[in-house]
């Protein structure tokens, strides 16, 4: 107990630590394939640009004037909770807050090239100046526009006259409503800033449903046809994250309760429900600990993996909980060495299937597949381990109760099958129509087409997403609908991404003039550009110094002295640029607000973004992008967005499917190997996988689903996890040696249950909130779906057609045959070994040879153990370690005989003689002596031991398997003067031993595995075991002395111990039942000597006769 304290606690420890890292990543693109140009774009976009403190609102109004004024009563409401907000913009900063665009503005003169920053001190010269400013005068009077009106009043001097280009690329103070309404007024924009920083998306999510619920509360003053809704990188995460957790809750739930429901209408038992659903939950939690500390982060989409895992981890717990209800006279272990190797391959086959999703090139599906794998190889483990014993504890107390009370029979639980009913018409006619159809159906439907490729990016958005939605609206009335694309460069310093800007410009005008591009909009006017800002300083030190000279010409022009407070600003700008050594930025919060719009800077590296839209007819492939793009990629830009981003990642999905799905078919196609071993079997599953899978692209096709960026890794899945019913069915077939009622039974109604809550679990993706998974659980519900269908109802039918009953034959055939090791070749090349290399390496070599045998040759252990039962009374774990010993006892007694047969000398191999007057008691009566001995020991060594007394013996054995080894052996024993003789299927072989016995001859002979022609039933153990009547009819026969032998290995060497003669009456012998018993008598005299070594009692195929097929 002590002991398994420390292994749970030492269990804990990594789940303790996972949980401690575990956090969830709400990002989307991390969901998406590195190393594709329009990825790295959006992610840089995303990272610098969509702030997670800010909202975008929007206001939409059936008059502009209301949208106005409802943008600006929204913008003070909100700029009045503090609590909640930094800042509110409803309009251009600069509108707002005028007097701080006077730095934007000399910071746009700083950065141009230094003939227009010298033309505007030429126009202000001293000389120049009066007749500038009566220009200027004379405008006012001339002029009916308000806004030249206002201007030339404010600004005099003309610093808001910006060289050409300017302007028209950025807005300028005075203008920029664009930025906030659409063209009619009744769309309106309000930024909304968090007040402090929003460390995880829970603070995310909370901050949000403050703003809304403040903005709730503002709309209930607001006439009714003011609409407000949200959006921005807040507004997303919120909604992504909120919907992904709600995701995984509902997935979680609705999935449990399924299980629940499907297991009690399976088996209308609570208890069992009940801890299957809590060992569900630890699982669970355990797989997310572990995966918190394999990945740290978790993508929330990845968090689709709880439904998925419950659904595929209740199939091994019903499973084994269906063979312990199938078996009740079987123990635990018993029932586990059954249904185990199915639930591994299963396994095996799921988690290889999951974790191939990392070949796809997306990482967050592939995180989504270790997710699963991992917590399919806890399930298996639990499932084998942990949820049967609390339920059927009663079982090991039963067993060790029939074992003290003698009425237990090894093997006696397991039941005999006898030949399979024949398939009832019906049936056969219902599932070749069923098929028929099935395929009928879906050909027709796919004669229209295959599902269609959808290349968008809509996989990666939520489902019926406000925050979407929003945006659209925002396209519709400020982008004509059309999103536009980024434009993103980085590097070190400013004068690289300057001469970037410069060398794109031409270029987008090219695509503008030649209708690619509808327009283009780059921030090369606010860009700090170094070589211009040098230029500059000393015109700038000029205009400073000139302030005096502005003023007084300004006010003996007649002008106000508000007409100066624009111009001592942008001087006042000036003026601290040229007190900075380095490159100048604008500092205050207008300019802020702008640069943050166009440019980031982080981790020492600047960046910024441009902004083109295409034409209306212009094609937006990645092709056709790429053919005019390329010169801006060579000129160090990234070209990114929505509209291209599913496109470029769908090709790269498209060209890595087959890295996936080739992967997968291999793998599948290994574990149908070691599950079946046979082509008939393996050729069924690819036929169920081929069949369904083509029913799946009907249904598809017909309910007008479409493959997407994430659904494509649905195949994968299905062939992994959907191979796993074909394998339950098959192996439960074969078991039941084609009888469906009883495979059925075992498992037919379990892959039913298991089926339903996989498909639970799956199909609770469907409702998830995002796009892309929610079509990938609802495909994979569907195929796993025909999967399970098509192996339940239709494969039986095609394995009775294509295998028949031929398992039986076959299962026999296998486990009574030696090993295919065992042969002429093999036994050649081990003589040769043994002659050259020292006893010490051969024996070594073949210890390690027999022990990695005894690891892989399940089926063979299995039948060693079962062969041992009767020995150790039952006592399983006591077989299974004897059976472990006799594995290294064969390996020992095979060098040895080696040594033997290849002629070396055998001194020192043999110990203590005992029993040598039982011997010289039967020799003296004048008959022929019959040695009789089991497979006990090193059995061959009894010959030459006696023949080193000089007697010599005559040795009967069936012939070897393969051609010549009989021969080999025959040889062998010749060189030490012993006669084999060899037994076929001739009846008359046995006339020349009973003559030789009847003048005198020693004769050895097996007794414990004998030809079908002369086996008789016998009880050996308290066990039906097939007995060698030859014995007892050579002694009817010649009337020889029974003298029974055998040699064990002991620590001293081979001990020989010849028993007292077994004594007979030969004239009863003429009654069949008095030799059968006499055969028993014979067998049971070694008893005790089986019992003292039973791991030397070498048995490698069934021994014991089923009870209902034993013969007298």
């Amino acid at each position: 107990m002590k002991w398994s304290r420390h292994w749970l606690w030492l269990l804990l420890l990594p789940v303790l630590l996972g949980l401690a890292r575990l956090r969830l990543d709400v990002d989307v693109l991390n969901l998406l394939p590195a190393g594709v140009p329009a990825v790295e774009g959006v992610k840089l976009y995303q990272q610098h640009f969509a702030n997670a403190r800010e909202l975008i609102l929007t206001v939409r109004a059936p008059e502009a004037e209301t949208a106005e004024q409802a943008a600006r009563s929204l913008a003070e409401t909100l700029r009045a909770a503090t609590n909640l907000t930094a800042a509110a913009t409803w309009q251009p900063p600069w509108l707002e807050q005028p007097a701080q665009a006077a730095e934007l503005v000399a910071t746009l003169w700083l950065n141009q090239p230094p003939e227009h920053l010298q033309q505007l001190a030429a126009r202000l010269a001293p000389e120049r100046l009066p007749a500038t400013l009566a220009a200027v005068r004379e405008q006012l009077t001339t002029s009916l526009s308000p806004t030249e009106l206002g201007a030339f009043g404010y600004d005099p001097f003309g610093f808001l006259k910006l060289p050409e280009g300017v302007s028209g690329t950025f807005a300028t103070p005075g203008q920029g409503q664009e930025l906030f309404a659409s063209t009619d007024g009744r769309f309106r924009l309000v930024f909304v800033r968090a007040s402090g920083t929003i460390a995880n998306y829970r603070e995310c999510v909370a901050w949000l449903a403050a703003v809304q619920e403040r903005v709730a509360r503002w709309q209930l003053s607001q006439p009714a046809g003011v609409v407000v809704k949200f959006t921005g990188g807040a507004a997303f995460e919120a909604e992504i994250s909120s919907g992904m957790e709600r995701d995984m809750t509902g997935s979680v739930g609705v999935t449990s309760l399924i299980i629940a429901v499907l297991f009690w209408l399976a088996h209308r038992r609570l208890a069992p429900m009940l801890w299957l659903l809590t060992l569900l939950g630890l699982i669970l939690g355990a797989t997310l600990a572990l995966g918190g500390l394999i990945f740290g982060a978790i993508n929330v989409v990845s968090l689709g993996f709880a439904g998925i895992l419950l659904g595929l981890a209740v199939d091994y717990g019903v499973m084994h909980y269906q063979e312990a209800l199938a078996s009740p006279e079987a123990t635990l272990p018993e029932i586990r060495r059954a249904v185990g190797p199915s639930i591994l391959w299963a396994a095996v086959t799921t988690i290889s299937a999951f974790l191939v999703l990392n070949l796809g090139g997306m990482p967050g599906l592939a995180q989504l597949g270790s997710l699963v794998a991992l917590g399919v190889a806890l399930t298996a483990l639990v499932m084998l381990f942990v949820f049967l014993p609390p339920l059927f504890r009663d079982r090991e107390q039963r067993r060790r109760d029939q074992v003290a009370a003698g009425t237990y029979v090894a093997g006696g639980h397991t039941p005999v099958v006898g030949p399979a009913p024949p398939v009832p018409v019906r049936q056969s006619v219902l599932v070749y129509t069923g098929t028929g159809v099935l395929l009928l159906l879906s050909i027709l439907l796919l004669v229209r087409g295959l599902p269609q490729l959808d290349q968008s990016p809509q996989a990666l958005r939520p489902r019926n997403s406000a925050a979407y939605g929003a945006l659209a609206e925002i396209q519709t009335h400020f982008t004509r609908g059309r999103e536009p694309l980024w434009l993103l460069t980085t590097a070190r310093d400013e004068e690289t991404i300057a001469q970037r800007l410069a060398r794109a410009t031409p270029l987008l005008e090219r695509a503008v003039s030649n209708r690619f591009l509808a327009s283009f909009m780059l921030p090369t006017p606010l860009w700090p550009h170094p070589e211009h800002q040098a230029a500059n300083r000393l015109t700038a030190a000029q205009l400073v110094s000139g302030r005096g000279a502005l003023h007084a010409a300004a006010a003996a022009a007649g002008f106000s002295t508000n007409a100066g407070v624009l111009a001592n600003r942008i001087l006042d700008t000036w003026q601290a640029a040229l007190a900075t050594p380095n490159v100048f930025w604008p500092t205050n919060e207008t300019s802020r607000w702008v640069l943050e719009k166009i440019t980031a800077q982080r981790n020492g590296e600047f960046m910024v973004v441009g902004l083109v839209t295409l034409a209306a007819d212009a094609p937006s492939s990645p092709e056709s992008l790429a053919r005019w793009a390329g010169d801006l990629e060579r000129a160090g830009f990234i070209l990114a967005g929505w509209e291209l981003l599913g496109t470029s990642v769908f090709q790269r999905v498209q060209k890595n499917l087959p890295l996936v799905v080739l992967p997968t078919v291999g793998l599948v196609l290994l574990s149908l190997w070691f599950a079946f071993r046979r082509p008939v079997e393996i050729l069924l599953s690819l036929v169920v996988l081929a069949v369904s899978g083509l029913a799946l692209l009907a249904v598809m096709r017909a309910v007008g689903w479409s493959w997407n960026l994430l659904n494509l890794m649905a195949l994968p899945l299905i062939l992994g996890s959907g191979v796993d019913y074909s394998i339950f069915m098959q192996l439960a077939l074969r078991r039941h040696h084609g009888n469906l009622a009883a495979a059925h039974r075992s498992v037919g109604r379990a892959l039913l249950l298991c089926g339903g809550t996989t498909m639970a679990g799956l199909g609770s993706l469907a409702w998830s909130t995002n796009t892309g998974i929610a079509s990938l659980g609802a495909v994979c519900a569907v195929g796993i779906g025909l999967n399970m269908g098509i192996s339940v109802w239709l494969l039986p039918i095609w394995w009775r057609l294509c295998v028949g009953d031929s398992t039986r034959a076959a299962g026999s055939s296998a486990a009574g045959a030696p090993s295919k090791l065992y042969g002429p070749l093999g036994w050649r090349a081990a003589l040769a070994l043994t002659r050259v290399l020292p006893p010490r390496i051969v024996q070594a070599a073949c210890l390690a040879g027999s022990r990695a045998y005894w690891l892989a040759a399940r089926r063979r252990r299995e039948v060693v153990v079962q062969n041992l039962l009767p020995v150790v009374e039952g006592d399983r774990a006591r077989a299974e370690q004897t059976a472990a010993r006799l594995g290294d006892q064969f390996a020992r007694k095979l060098v040895d005989l080696w040594r033997y047969e290849s002629g070396g000398s055998l001194d020192g191999l043999f110990g203590e003689l005992r029993g040598w007057e039982n011997y010289q008691a039967a020799e003296s009566a004048g008959r022929g002596v019959l040695l009789l001995t089991p497979h006990l020991g090193n059995w061959e060594f009894g010959a030459p031991l006696l023949a080193k007394y000089g007697i010599k013996m005559l040795v009967i054995t069936l012939a070897e398997p393969g051609a010549g080894l009989t021969e080999m052996r025959q040889a062998a024993r010749a060189r030490w003067g012993i006669e084999t003789f060899v037994i076929g299927s001739n009846p008359f072989a046995f006339v020349e031993i009973i003559k030789r016995l009847g003048d005198g001859a020693k004769v050895a002979l097996l007794v414990d595995r004998p030809p079908a022609a002369s086996a008789v039933t016998v009880e050996l153990f308290g066990r039906p075991l097939a007995g060698s009547m030859a014995a007892a009819e050579l002694a009817r026969a010649s009337g020889c002395a029974l003298l029974p032998v055998y040699l064990p290995r002991t620590s001293e060497g081979y001990a020989a111990h010849i028993l007292p003669p077994i004594s007979y009456d030969r004239r009863a012998l003429g009654d069949r039942e008095a030799r059968r018993a006499l055969t028993g008598q014979i067998l049971r005299a070694f008893e005790p000597a089986i019992r003292q070594h039973p791991d030397q009692w070498y048995h490698f195929v069934p021994l014991w006769t089923p009870p209902a097929t034993a013969q007298k």
